[in-house]
């Protein structure tokens, strides 16, 4: 458990400096994540925060959680079940995260505002997935309708932050999420499509994509 100062914004400051510390300079954490050294300077000053793409980016370089690196606190879920050893042990607790993904939309936020129950079973037989590697975002948009609406929740895997096989993963591009259908092409290159047909799909090298993690999941509203 890391414990925490006062200031939250001088706490991630401290956590950011803890991550430097695992690399040789700034330049070798920017380029390993795709960001500028100033970018790195101005989160350690206070000057600016990481997007939760950058986040994500940052806890799998320096291996660590991104719920950690986010808030400071390791298994925040796990205090709420304290004294319940038997549910802990089957259950397990996703952070979802205040963002928003979808084409052209923004990141608006980067705080955890809960947490959901999985049954570590379950997860790992249908998805087989390590539980440390998923979180929760909000789908916004009509651009994957009918397979996502507007408001759905989405269990994403940063587990596979490539290109594995045809489906829907979360994209970053610049400071923007998105989630879109990839589709490999017998040349070799991406096919990014929305499900929704009044979207026209588009044709990249397949190098060309930040993948952040596939879809596995998703909740819809009745």
């Amino acid at each position: 458990m890391v414990e925490l100062p006062e200031d939250p914004q001088q706490t991630l400051q401290l956590r950011l400096d803890q991550v430097l510390r695992k690399f040789a300079s700034v330049a070798d954490l920017a380029r390993l994540i795709g960001v500028s050294d100033n970018a790195i300077y101005k989160w350690l000053s206070g000057r600016g925060q990481p997007s939760v793409a950058n986040l994500v980016a940052l806890a799998k370089a320096s291996k660590v959680s991104v719920e950690w690196l986010a808030t400071g606190h390791e298994s925040a879920a796990a205090k709420r079940s304290a004294g319940h050893s038997a549910e802990r042990d089957e259950f397990f607790y996703v952070p979802r995260y205040d963002v928003k993904g979808a084409g052209g939309t923004v990141l608006r936020s980067e705080q955890v505002v809960d947490h959901l129950a999985f049954k570590k079973e379950w997860v790992r037989a249908r998805f087989n997935a390590d539980p440390r590697n998923l979180l929760l975002i909000e789908a916004v948009g009509d651009s994957m309708a009918p397979t996502l609406e507007d408001s759905d929740l989405l269990l994403v895997d940063l587990g596979e932050p490539r290109f594995r096989h045809d489906g829907i993963y979360v994209l970053r591009r610049e400071h923007e999420l998105e989630v879109k259908r990839l589709q490999r092409r017998p040349d070799g290159t991406l096919t990014i499509i929305c499900d929704n047909p009044a979207y026209a799909p588009s044709v990249v090298a397949s190098d060309s994509v930040h993948i952040i993690g596939r879809v596995i999941w998703s909740a819809s509203r009745l």
